[in-house]
Order: C-alpha cells, then sequence, then structure tokens
C-alpha cells in the first residue's frame, strides 16, 4: 500500500525547507519512513481500502470520509493529544531540530496560531477528527509563514 497524501498532513512537522535549517536527503528519508509507517497503521486501524488510500492521495481529498485518518496521523506524531486537542508544545518540539535560529520566532509564532483550534466547539471530543480537519486548515493558512515546501515527501 504505498500512501503518501497523509505525509502532507504531517509534514508540517518535519521539516519546512526554506525556513529551517537545511535538511538532509537523509533526514527526508527519515521522516518519509516514519509517516509511511503511521499511514499504513491508520489505514490498517480505520478499515480503509487501498483503493481509497490512492484516491485521497490523487485527489487530495480531505472531507468527512477520512477526516478520522487524519486525526489518526495527527495523534501517531503527537500533533494531536489524547484528549482530542491539538498540542502546540509537541510541534514546537518535534519542528525544533529543524528550525534555523533566523527563522525561529516566526516559525514558532505560525504554529501557535493554530492553537485556536483548540478553543473552537467539535461535535466529536477526544476523536479529534473534527479538531484535526480545523489544525490540518490552520496548518494550510499558515503555510506561506512557515515556508513550508511538501514537495519532497510526495
Amino acid at each position: 500500500m504505498a500512501f503518501y497524501y497523509s505525509v502532507l498532513v504531517v509534514a508540517i512537522v518535519a521539516a519546512s525547507v526554506n525556513n529551517c535549517s537545511a535538511i538532509t536527503e537523509e533526514q527526508k528519508e527519515t521522516l518519509r519512513e516514519k509517516l509511511k509507517a503511521n499511514a499504513l497503521a491508520c489505514g490498517s486501524e480505520l478499515g480503509f481500502t487501498e483503493e481509497q488510500l490512492k484516491q485521497w492521495k490523487e485527489e487530495k481529498t480531505l472531507d468527512d470520509s477520512n477526516k478520522c485518518f487524519v486525526a489518526c496521523m495527527f495523534k501517531k506524531s503527537g500533533l494531536i493529544d489524547d484528549q482530542g486537542l491539538y498540542s502546540e508544545s509537541t510541534t514546537l518540539e518535534k519542528i525544533k531540530p529543524y528550525l534555523s535560529e533566523a527563522r525561529k520566532d516566526e516559525v514558532n509564532a505560525s504554529i501557535k496560531a493554530c492553537s485556536s483550534v483548540n478553543e473552537q466547539s467539535v461535535n466529536d471530543g477526544s476523536a479529534g477528527c473534527d479538531r484535526a480537519i480545523l489544525l490540518y486548515k490552520c496548518f494550510q493558512q499558515q503555510k506561506e509563514l512557515l515556508g513550508v515546501s511538501l514537495d519532497f515527501v510526495i
């Protein structure tokens, strides 16, 4: 099952090629492998077919049909905790090794901006599926400030 859509979701934590210190090819490969393992585990746990995963990858679909997959990926990465809340501190800790000193404050501010998703009302509580979508959308809005380049993960 070759599915990398989820890598796009979690790559925000992994690296920001434009704004972080130079990320090596070895680091990129390590990140790919970790995220691929998480994607395969989440797909299996949630009962998604290989065809569904491939379709999401191709279409970059993000909707009610796969929001719990996104939540699973965020939980496995530590971005969402067991209560279904965004963990800003874990996100900051995970991205820290990739940050250049020059961009540290700006990237930290962008990551912190997404903590507002914890204040928004969701219908699924600790499952985190609704919040995962809110968080993903926030990351997408912040990607310019974060300088995130996701090309290397596809």
